[in-house]
């Protein structure tokens, strides 16, 4: 965008670097953030069986590498509600 003298957004001006551990659990989450269950106003939670399926594709066989990536992903997918729950609220009180 630089390059193309074109405005960078703040937001990705101000994006905290991801240590390169967590690249692979931030991945997963933003692959996973399609099977949660919308409708009717609520954003449900990433499934478990979702996480499950996508270790096993991608070889994570071990259990507690299993546990690690569900607790991130589970702790991410909070977070990314929680912001999603202001959002819809600001828009419904303008």
């Amino acid at each position: 965008m630089a390059e193309e003298e074109r405005t960078v957004p703040a937001a990705l001006l101000a994006r905290p670097d991801l240590p390169e551990h967590l690249t692979f659990a931030w991945d997963a989450f933003w692959d996973l953030s399609n099977d949660r269950a919308l409708g009717f106003g609520v954003v449900g939670p990433i499934p478990w069986s979702s996480i499950d399926r996508y270790a096993g594709r991608v070889g994570v066989s071990d259990p507690e590498e299993f546990e690690r990536l569900v607790r991130l992903i589970r702790a991410m997918d909070a977070v990314w509600r929680e912001r999603m729950r202001e959002e819809m609220k600001a828009a419904d009180n303008p």
